[in-house]
């Protein structure tokens, strides 16, 4: 990267991409331009710092196309993407096929490993260390996690609520509000990308109807909860059966936290990583449990579920992202595919509106597919497979058990674009191989090629084949640095292993 931007100036690479004066004099009229504080405060560039080629798109209105008379809220019963018992049974093939097919999973990662790492000897007594010492803690394997499932924070001294204390509400507005939960959110780790958006008629069929298999949760029957949007509770609660959301908490709270970016880029659980961004569950589930009291405490009411809903989904309808070739994560304009773990918040809260987005990423996606040459195991439609209805794990949608089928689905219907093979994914130990390769992972260093790059990725997609070719020389988000190699790199020890330039709201 260093050599590129010494021998590189700005005219000569801007000439390359036959940005004329004009073009890019244009492009800065695209700007926004405020004429006063009360504008900028009311602003959604408040609210997420994004570059000017990121566009708002109208409310409801993403980037892919969604058929909302086959977009319902799902029936996850019998479906677990991360469960032994559940995923047997629906595999192609049944269990024996399953018991087959993983030791076949394991070796495609060693090999894609050993392409990437000829030299790499495997990994030593200190990676598989790391690596189970935060797979002990994740899920439903410690007290850490008992509380990120849904529905609350154990603990003995809940934040007061105001009566309590005999104090007034909070009142403010919903920017003021949104501001607010934004400095929340980055004091306990979440962030820096927050949307904020609305349960509505539509939306609400991103929640699943009822909920899979639970490997976070902390109840005595975990999963197959039927999800309740309730009219007449303020407080959510959750019993054997159901888990009961107010329909009052209109309001959406979409974000994550940032991968160990350091980790992701030597990802490859062939070379020994397989487990060590578990430590992002531990994360969210502490992140998340302060969030809850902290609206209690200002006098509202909130419900957190991580298996109440279609993350992904939420993502792209509060502008967080875009879809991308990868299909079961989102792409993010500034982080590629370094968002982990996901917080998704109901609360009656107001707050504004963040729209979705378009800077270019889908169209990116058309002619990269950088990401499915990293899959060792094939799970992502390759590069010349464009965006389509198809379910891709060898279902039939005709079969859908919420049709009148047989058959519980390992995708869902409904929108016009990439999907995963969550049959061929699951359980193969890459440890997000696909996330760490994405063009779009570059950590801002003020440098123009940066912003270059993604605001004509966003405004001219003449060029994105060409983006696609230099990524092999940039490697944005290369692997290119053996696992070995981070116990011997003391400027990588970052807190949270994540890079500081990653992490500026």
């Amino acid at each position: 990267m260093n050599q590129f931007h010494s021998t590189v100036s700005r005219r000569d690479f801007m000439k390359g991409l036959g940005l004329t004066g004009v073009t890019l004099g244009s492009a800065s009229a695209l700007s926004p331009q405020f004429r006063d504080l009360d504008e900028l405060a009311n602003s959604a560039k408040v609210v997420n710092k994004r570059g000017w080629w990121v566009k708002e798109r109208d409310y409801g209105n993403p980037t892919i196309e969604i058929d909302w008379n086959l977009m319902k809220r799902r029936d996850l019963r019998g479906f677990s993407n991360w469960d032994y018992a559940s995923l047997m049974m629906a595999f192609p093939g049944g269990p024996p096929a399953f018991k087959a097919n993983t030791p076949k999973q394991a070796a495609a990662v060693t090999a894609k490993a050993k392409e990437i790492w000829p030299d790499y000897a495997g990994p030593t007594i200190r990676d598989k260390a790391l690596s189970s010492s935060f797979w002990a803690s994740a899920y439903g394997h410690s007290g850490y996690c008992r509380s990120q499932n849904q529905h609350g924070m154990p603990t003995e001294i809940p934040a007061p609520r105001p009566s309590a204390i005999n104090t007034p509400a909070w009142e403010g507005t919903p920017e003021e509000n949104a501001a607010m939960l934004r400095a929340v959110f980055s004091l306990v780790g979440l962030g820096p990308v927050i949307g904020t958006t609305m349960l509505d008629e539509k939306s609400q069929n991103f929640i699943w109807e009822y909920s899979g298999v639970s490997w976070t949760g902390d109840e005595s029957v975990p999963g197959n909860k039927h999800i309740v949007l309730d009219s007449g509770i303020t407080e959510s609660y959750v019993d054997a059966t159901s888990f009961h959301i107010p329909t009052s908490q209109k309001y959406v709270i979409a974000t994550h936290n940032i991968s160990c970016d350091g980790f992701l880029r030597r990802s490859m659980a062939g070379a020994g990583f397989s487990s060590t961004e578990e430590m992002s569950y531990v994360r969210v589930a502490y992140a998340k449990s302060i969030v809850e009291q902290f609206i209690r405490g200002l006098g509202y009411n909130v419900t957190y579920g991580h298996d109440l809903q279609s993350a992904v989904a939420w993502d792209m309808w509060s502008g967080v992202g875009e879809h991308c070739r990868m299909g079961q994560v989102i792409g993010s304009p500034e982080y590629g595919g370094l968002l982990r773990t996901h917080a998704v918040f109901y609360t009656d809260l107001p707050l504004p509106v963040t729209n979705p987005i378009d800077a270019g990423f889908v169209k990116f996606c058309e002619t990269c597919g950088i990401c499915a040459e990293t899959c060792p195991v094939g799970a992502i439609q390759e590069r010349g497979i464009d965006r389509s209805w198809d379910n891709n794990c060898g279902q039939s949608w005709a079969d859908d058990k919420q049709a009148g089928g047989s058959k519980v689905m390992y995708n869902i219907p409904g929108y016009k674009g990439w999907r995963c093979n969550l049959f061929s994914c699951a359980f193969t130990p890459c440890a997000s191989a696909c996330k760490s390769n994405c063009p779009f992972n570059a950590i801002g260093d003020g440098s123009f090629v940066h912003s270059i790059v993604k605001s004509t990725v966003a405004t001219s997609p003449i060029f994105n084949s060409f983006f696609t070719s230099m990524e092999g020389v940039l490697h944005y988000g290369k692997q290119d640095k053996d696992p070995a190699s981070w116990w011997n790199s003391p400027d990588e020890w970052f807190i949270y292993g994540t890079h500081p330039n990653l992490l500026r709201q």
